[in-house]
């Protein structure tokens, strides 16, 4: 049998995140020559960089679910290597955060917090990719749709649904006050029922057939 989840077709896909996610991380690295700049790292990169990784992370989950979707895999096959793909991407960017977290100062529960909700949001977005990609095969077709889709959902949910603008959470989980639980938990239960719709109607049951199935195993 072959196997379901296999990240070397994705290396490039991978370094692109971490180039991108990581520019602003390396601006916000506090310079070497000057001790004060040790306790004042720059705020303002730092804080680019919390919005900007998740929103990539956004990008290249719902990347992964377009390729997937041009792939003959049947329903457990998508949902194996979708969700390997994704947690993958989580796992090589944790350096990353690990640098935040001992730049910002905030506290591991708070980051976990926050990485859970990135990691939710991200297969999400794996998901809607999968269902573009099968109702819209044209690739101009889904460039066009995928970014309004995303330009929509982020602008849409600071005024409507704003537990689910990711942007709002981490601006709470890594913010100095208390976490605001009733909000959190909208935001994480929200995410939740928007996968489960995803799963249940984004994934076609008949993605390939027993007969191919068969044939590739």
């Amino acid at each position: 049998m072959r196997t379901l989840f296999d990240v070397s077709s994705s290396w490039s896909a991978y370094t692109g995140y971490l180039i991108l996610s990581g520019i602003p991380l390396f601006m916000a690295l506090p310079a070497p020559t000057r001790v004060d700049a040790l306790l004042e790292p720059r705020w303002s990169t730092l804080s680019l960089f919390a919005m900007i990784a998740p929103l990539l992370f956004a990008i290249f989950s719902l990347n992964f679910g377009l390729a997937h979707a041009k792939e003959r895999l049947s329903s457990k096959e998508i949902h194996v290597s979708l969700l390997g793909h994704v947690g993958f991407l989580m796992v090589i960017s944790l350096p990353y955060w690990a640098v935040f977290e001992s730049l910002s100062g905030s506290s591991l529960s708070r980051l976990l917090g926050a990485l859970g909700y990135v990691m939710l949001y991200g297969v999400c977005w794996a998901y809607v990719g999968v269902a573009l990609g099968q109702r819209w095969p044209s690739e101009i077709t889904q460039f066009h749709i995928k970014y309004a889709l995303l330009i929509v959902s982020i602008v849409g949910t600071f005024f409507v649904m704003r537990p689910l603008n990711p942007f709002l959470m981490l601006s709470l989980w890594f913010g100095e006050g208390a976490v605001p639980w009733g909000f959190v938990l909208m935001g994480y239960l929200g995410l939740a029922l928007v996968l489960a719709v995803l799963v249940r109607w984004g994934v076609p049951k008949d993605s390939v057939s027993e007969e191919g199935y068969r044939e590739r195993v």
